[in-house]
This record gives C-alpha cells, sequence and structure tokens, in this order.
C-alpha cells in the first residue's frame, strides 16, 4: 500500500507543508474529500486503510490531535471522513498560509489571462472541474494561446441518473473559478495518475486581478509574510508589495514582481528565500 502523500501526488491532491494553528481543522476537514475521491478511485477494499493513513497524515501534517471523526457515505465505495473535533498543539506564530516564494518554487507553469470557459464532469468514474484560460502571458511553462486544466471535484452537486445527487466538488478553500476572471495562476505540475492539476497553495495560487487590484481567495493573507530577497534586486513598489500583510496588491506591481523573479530564477538562485526560524 503506497503512502497516503505519495497517493495525493499521483491523484492532484497537494500537500500543504507547513499550517498554523487557526488552519488546521479547515485543513483536516478539506482532506475528507480527498478520501472520497481515492476510495472511489481504489474500491471500498482499500477504504479503511487510506483512512488510516490519512489520520496519520492529518495528524503530522496539522500538528492537531483528532478528538472525534465521523464518518459518511455518499457514494458506493467511497468514505467522507472529516473532523467534528480538533485539539490545537501547534502554537508557531505564523499564518500558515503559502507565501510566494512557495507558490513559485512549487508551480510549473504560472500564466495570466482571461477564464474562457468552467465546465464539470466525471473521467473514469472520477469528479472534475475544467477550465480554459485564454493566456495573455506566461511567466513560466511552454504554453499556447490558450490552456485547459482540470482539478478535483465538480463545481456543483449533480444529481446522477439514478436519482442519487454526487456530492464530491471542489473542496473549500480550493482555487474556484468564474468565465470572464483576470486571473494570474500558479499550476502545480500534473498528478501521474489522473492528469488533474491545482493551483500551488490551492487558494492561495489562484489571483484575481480587479480594477487594477490582485488578490487571492486568502485575501493575500501570508502572501508575502517571511519573504527575503535580495535588496538590490528591489524597487520601492517591490518593498511596499513586500510589507502588505492582507488585502488587495497593485496589480503592475505585482506582476512585474513575479515577472522579474521567474524569468531571472530568484527562488532557485537562493535570491528570494523564506526567512529562516
Amino acid at each position: 500500500m503506497k503512502t497516503i502523500k505519495e497517493l495525493m501526488h499521483r491523484f492532484g491532491v497537494p500537500v500543504i507543508r507547513a499550517i498554523g494553528p487557526s488552519r488546521g481543522k479547515r485543513y483536516v476537514q478539506k482532506l475528507g474529500v480527498v478520501i472520497l475521491g481515492l476510495c472511489a478511485l481504489l474500491g471500498a477494499t482499500q477504504a479503511s486503510s487510506i483512512q488510516k493513513l490519512f489520520l496519520g497524515l492529518a495528524k503530522a501534517e496539522t500538528g492537531t490531535t483528532l478528538k472525534s471523526v465521523q464518518t459518511a457515505a455518499p457514494a458506493p465505495a467511497a468514505t467522507l471522513v472529516t473532523a467534528a473535533d480538533t485539539q490545537n498543539t501547534d502554537s508557531a506564530p505564523t499564518s500558515g498560509a503559502p507565501n510566494i516564494v512557495e507558490l513559485i518554487g512549487d508551480s510549473e507553469f504560472i500564466v495570466r489571462g482571461l477564464v474562457k470557459e468552467v465546465t464539470d464532469g466525471f473521467e473514469n468514474g472520477l469528479p472534475y472541474t475544467q477550465v480554459t484560460v485564454k493566456v495573455s502571458e506566461a511567466f513560466r511553462g511552454a504554453v499556447g494561446a490558450e490552456y485547459t486544466f482540470r482539478q478535483f471535484g465538480l463545481t456543483k452537486p449533480r444529481k446522477m441518473e439514478n436519482g442519487k445527487v454526487n456530492l464530491m466538488v471542489t473542496p473549500d478553500g480550493w482555487s474556484k473559478y468564474n468565465s470572464n476572471e483576470d486571473v494570474v495562476l500558479f499550476l502545480r505540475k500534473k498528478a501521474q495518475k489522473t492528469g488533474l492539476q491545482t493551483t500551488a497553495g490551492l487558494g492561495q495560487g489562484k489571483i484575481a486581478i480587479n480594477a487594477g487590484n490582485a488578490v487571492s481567495q486568502l485575501d493575500n493573507f501570508g502572501l508575502f509574510e517571511k519573504v527575503q530577497v535580495d535588496d538590490k534586486l528591489l524597487n520601492d513598489r517591490d518593498k511596499r508589495l513586500l510589507a502588505t500583510k492582507k488585502g488587495p496588491v497593485n496589480t503592475e506591481s505585482l506582476i512585474s514582481f513575479v515577472r522579474r523573479a521567474v524569468k531571472d530564477k530568484w527562488v532557485e538562485g537562493g535570491k528570494m528565500r523564506n526567512v529562516k526560524k
């Protein structure tokens, strides 16, 4: 039996390495939907083993102790696991949200463009949301005029032919999409098994552009936290950007920063890095 981390990578489910005290419970709950998808793919015979692996991972990744777990079975050969209560043991004074260093470092593709189409469906029993972006700029990765990818989960619950309702929607906290959105996407490598692809940092890795402002689904919380850049590379706009704790930032400042960081390999060369504890 493969480890849960290996399974999550193969099936297109990212693992967030550092999660602060306020986000641990929500992270465990989000992973419950992951178990739903894995069990649906691998069958009920392995569901128990997957749940055990999941619970071990949840404790290790979030620094929490699960006091009680509720299970439900909304679909055949699938088990949904959610944390009904958690006791926090992580006291690190950080937001735990992925920052710009992690987004750039974990992305295979970084693009800006207009969301052209959002659809959903099933392939081999696996629910997906498919997003097509009309690309205006590719900061990293060879993409054409359009880029299409799929991530886990439906856009909304769907009534099936057998009369049952499939509830395997995209988990809370993951990137959500609407047509005609102007976005910057930090996209991870596609999963080996399914070809599914998520944004690095989940909701943090989708930045919406509107009226000159750029903001992630996490309201940019932690996006520039504990980020260190060689001072000679920074201009005044960069310094204001890095000083942002939360909330929208100037679009052109962000675009310029990301463009230079990717082109000149700031992360790979150690010119931009996480502050050491």
